[in-house]
């Protein structure tokens, strides 16, 4: 059953760091946000899906340890897992 939470949180994941890279947000916030840092790194890394998702994607991993949907000294490899997911699923459904 771990894999349909790890299915659900790379949806989760992939969805949220395109609305932060892409969408305006609830009152303008991410629009907000990206208008804020316009050069430099943090400011192609917000505009990234990619970029954005292995942000979203440690916060994911790190609230399923909490919850005790794996061992926590899995993180890292949660982490990597679904960042890579949504990567793919960012290219997916680019096309």
């Amino acid at each position: 059953m771990t894999w349909l939470w790890f299915i659900i949180a790379a949806f989760a994941t992939y969805y949220t760091a395109r609305t932060i890279a892409q969408e305006d947000g609830p009152f303008g916030v991410f629009d907000k946000l990206r208008s804020r840092f316009n050069e430099g790194y943090l400011g192609t890394g917000i505009r990234c899906v990619v970029c954005v998702s292995a942000y979203t994607a440690l916060v994911a991993a790190l609230f399923m340890a909490v919850l005790g949907l794996y061992d926590v000294w899995l993180w890292p490899l949660v982490w990597l897992g679904l960042a890579g997911a949504s990567v793919k699923l960012a290219e997916f459904w680019k096309r």
